[in-house]
């Protein structure tokens, strides 16, 4: 899986997608065959039933490509689920994972983007309405991939930072529309938002409150269009529409797909007088770019190396830096493993 700098390609039929590979094509007559294999790549579907539920602490599934793909544009963290369970204030695994019994393929990965300090997941890109629900695009140089997979939150340590999960969807954001119907607001989901697909993810199930600044609004015309960090509503009247808003989050399961809703699509068209056609979302193994056609959406959908429930070597980043939790858990294990001293010397 590669995601290119520039990773959205819009389309205006398959014209635009033959010439999309004519440019990129030297010559048709000798590669009339890889021409044929990226056009019918574009159609397949790997619109498989998701997983019925996600762990996102498990270590059955190697994140190696995320692992490599992102390590230029940020920082890899070894982490504890304890460093994550203080961040979030749950104590959910408290002497659940005791430093004694840690093994070192039970350590996870996290990313943070090398951005700016006021920056903030799912700011800077658009939304697609697809028969998969509200589908974001971005405009992020690492492309779609922390956004249609894992989890994101605001750690006190760290900053934003995410952690890698294997079920796709369309976005892992919690929804709110003010009372006023005049703005919309989303946040990234944390790893709270625990996936099941017979219970989905709801308001009523994920309990975890974001502080107002994580949040990002905008007004229904900004909504509608390419959405930037400079024309999101400012982040000191977060707090005030939050105060005014009613939570819409919707992530569930219909027809063996994964359903992302959020404002009522009829709402948003009587409000700015924009129409939206709903998309077909189709899916593409390996593709660099998100195709954004008049009538479809082509996205990357990336496949996992499992180890079919059993523990295996799930890869790591090249590069890494420890927390302060994992060099602990370190230092004890080589501390217990010394051999005691000898005191007859």
């Amino acid at each position: 899986m590669h995601y290119a700098l520039k990773n959205t390609i819009y389309k205006g039929g398959i014209f635009t997608i033959l010439a999309l590979f004519l440019f990129t094509v030297p010559s048709i007559s000798q590669n009339q065959d890889s021409l044929l294999e990226q056009i019918k790549d574009i159609d397949i579907s790997l619109n498989e039933p998701p997983d019925s539920e996600e762990n996102l602490y498990m270590n059955t599934v190697s994140f190696q490509s995320f692992y490599d793909v992102l390590s230029p544009m940020g920082e890899w963290i070894q982490i504890t689920k304890e460093d994550i369970d203080d961040d979030l204030s749950d104590g959910e695994g408290e002497g659940k994972y005791s430093s004694a019994y840690y093994q070192d393929d039970e350590f996870l990965f996290i990313w943070k983007p090398s951005v700016e300090s006021n920056w903030k997941p799912y700011s800077n890109g658009k939304w697609e309405y697809t028969d998969h629900g509200w589908l974001w695009v971005s405009n992020d140089n690492w492309g779609n991939a922390t956004y249609n997979y894992g989890r994101w939150w605001n750690s006190p340590k760290h900053g934003w930072v995410w952690l890698p999960g294997y079920t796709w969807a369309p976005a892992w954001v919690r929804w709110k529309v003010t009372n006023d119907g005049n703005h919309v607001g989303w946040v990234a989901l944390s790893p709270k938002a625990k996936w099941k697909s017979e219970t989905g993810i709801t308001d009523k199930n994920y309990s975890y409150t974001n502080k107002d600044a994580d949040w990002v609004f905008a007004d229904n015309n900004t909504f509608v269009s390419d959405i930037t960090p400079s024309k999101i509503t400012a982040q000191n009247e977060n707090s005030a529409l939050i105060k005014n808003s009613t939570g819409i989050t919707g992530i569930t399961t219909e027809d063996d797909k994964i359903i992302t809703s959020g404002p009522d699509v009829n709402r948003i068209e009587e409000k700015t007088g924009k129409k939206f056609n709903r998309k077909r979302l189709r899916f593409s193994k390996g593709k660099n770019s998100t195709v954004i056609g008049e009538n479809d959406v082509t996205v990357a959908k990336e496949t996992f190396d499992r180890s079919g429930g059993q523990k295996f070597q799930k890869g790591k980043p090249d590069k890494f830096r420890k927390s302060d939790k994992v060099k602990k858990i370190i230092r004890k294990k080589k501390n217990r493993n010394q051999p005691p001293p000898n005191r007859n010397k």
